[in-house]
């Protein structure tokens, strides 16, 4: 005998999270409609999507196949992405450590989805979905009637509706995504721009829009269609053509930008009704720990998030490299390189620091790779006696210059990182100058400091970050065409592959005092300012 097949689709709904709220279901099995539906007190939205799984799923025999379609991102990747399964083998507690809320509803769905064959799709949502809609007008109802209500509904119409969807979503085919760059430049974004524009647009006929300014564009709706024009001849330059911005928070958005003196409000509901308005199905963001950050929490609400990691920091834990490190890792290189002829002209102790912020990967791999004799890293709170005792070494020796090459976010053993202050904004920045003098003071020898900040960030992308932003923005458009939401893409060794975004966002990937690198620096004489 056949398997019985049922369509399912679910929504939930509330009014203050917590607050009052309602969940809605709609079975389809064959030329029967029934739609059922009930409410609680005092509950939270994720609580009502997942009441409405659970109810509706009851409603089928075991043995059954079962499509279930619900708008919930997060309900529908937890079963697709394998995120219970990591639940259950952690004690119930996420990526963060944190318990899992709603666990006597979780493991009710763990159990009905063990006896059926279910296959979870998520949906668009209200606004072109019919049958994703009327399940949100019940629940929207369930709330205003405080009280459950459970409707049989085998009428023409409903059948009609039924049918007519049915047909429209067999081999639907997603066809508009949207775009975004936020959090500081690097070079390689217009790459990585390109990529899901031409990728999108050559393999699977999807529109690509773009939002300028990055979450600025998402919140005011400052957006546009980017087709194959727009993305010709930017393979090479640095920068982003979608400009980008890491001071507007959608969800405590200041007017004019950041301000800490000022109390934004949330605008979140504004950018996801501007994708809606864009009929758009899924957002790629491309950006670094701030910026994803971000995404997840509107994935938390419901977006189609995929990121792309984007940082020349290289200090998100999810990937193995960030496309623009390589490109700041070449241009300190070359700049230290220019440096140790005027070191070595004039005597003197040239200090050359370097972006990173809280993680040492710029400093170690120019430092390394532009000779440098001390590279001093956050991960390794220096001494200056051990600094002093490298400098004299080699002047013993003959070596009458030494380069020193430090990660802004340095700071000697016992005290705190150095900031510069703006206004009521700290940036790290100054430990270069700082050593400098430091130098001078115990050495008697000249020294002097250079900043390399932002020029770092500019200019062209190397071969290899234009190769790494390709390959990241190809993964990014088979993921949307596969409706696989809320992952970010990265590299793992040679493979392109992507991981759940709530893991992507988790903790600073930093230098291992102990790793090959540091080991290898070692033995060619580096000195890091500490014991080792």
């Amino acid at each position: 005998m056949a398997e019985k097949e049922y369509m399912i689709y679910t929504d939930g709904a509330c009014s203050g999270n917590p607050g009052p709220g309602g969940w809605g279901a709609v079975i389809l099995d064959g030329d029967s409609v029934q739609e059922i539906s009930g409410s609680a007190d005092e509950t939270t939205n994720q609580r009502m999507e997942l009441q409405a799984a659970v109810e509706a799923l009851r409603f089928v025999p075991s043995g059954s196949k079962v499509k279930l379609h619900s708008d919930s991102a997060y309900l529908v990747n937890c079963f697709n992405q394998g995120w219970i399964k990591r639940w259950l083998r952690n004690g119930w507690r996420n990526s963060k450590g944190n318990q899992v809320e709603n666990q006597d509803l979780w493991t009710q769905l763990i159990e009905l989805t063990e006896t059926k064959e279910v296959e979870w799709i998520k949906v668009k949502g209200h606004s072109t979905d019919q049958l994703n809609k009327r399940c949100d007008q019940l629940a929207r109802e369930a709330i205003d009637a405080n009280g459950n209500s459970r409707v049989d509904d085998n009428s023409e119409d409903a059948e009609a509706e039924y049918r007519s969807n049915l047909a429209k979503n067999q081999g639907r085919q997603m066809r508009r995504l949207g775009l975004l760059t936020g959090g500081g430049d690097c070079p390689g974004l217009n790459a990585v721009i390109r990529a899901v524009v031409k990728g999108a647009a050559y393999n699977y006929d999807i529109e690509s829009i773009g939002f300028n300014n990055g979450f600025k564009g998402l919140v005011e709706n400052d957006a546009a269609l980017l087709d194959d024009y727009a993305v010709s001849g930017i393979l090479n330059r640095g920068g982003t053509i979608l400009g980008t911005s890491n001071r507007d928070n959608p969800f405590d958005f200041r007017p004019g930008g950041f301000n800490y003196r000022e109390t934004g409000v949330d605008r979140s509901a504004d950018a996801v009704e501007n994708l809606k308005k864009w009929d758009i199905e899924g957002l790629v963001v491309i950006g670094g720990d701030g910026s994803l950050l971000l995404a997840h929490r509107f994935s938390e609400l419901g977006v189609p998030i995929i990121g792309i990691p984007k940082t020349i920091d290289n200090d998100l834990p999810a990937t193995d490299i960030t496309f623009g490190y390589d490109s700041a890792v070449t241009t300190a290189t070359e700049a230290i390189d220019k440096i140790h002829t005027t070191a070595e002209s004039h005597h003197r102790v040239m200090v050359v620091e370097v972006m990173g912020r809280y993680a040492g990967w710029i400093a170690l791999q120019a430092g390394m790779a532009g000779g440098g004799d001390i590279i001093l890293i956050p991960e390794l709170p220096f001494e200056y006696s051990y600094i002093v005792e490298k400098i004299m070494e080699r002047r013993q020796k003959g070596k009458k210059f030494s380069i020193i090459v430090v990660a802004e976010g340095a700071y000697p053993a016992g005290e705190e990182p150095i900031y510069q202050q703006k206004g009521d904004v700290k940036r790290l920045g100054g430990v270069g100058p700082l050593i400098s003098r430091e130098i001078e003071k115990l050495t008697e020898m000249e020294s002097r400091a250079t900043i390399l900040g932002h020029l770092q960030r500019g200019g062209s992308p190397t071969s290899y970050d234009r190769v790494l932003a390709t390959r990241f923005g190809v993964k990014a458009v088979e993921l949307f065409k596969d409706g696989c939401f809320n992952e970010m893409v990265c590299l793992r060794g040679s493979r392109i592959k992507s991981v759940p975004l709530e893991e992507a966002v988790q903790g600073t990937k930093r230098v291992d005092p102990s790793s090959e690198q540091v080991r290898t620096a070692l033995a060619v004489g580096t000195s890091f300012g500490c014991p080792l």
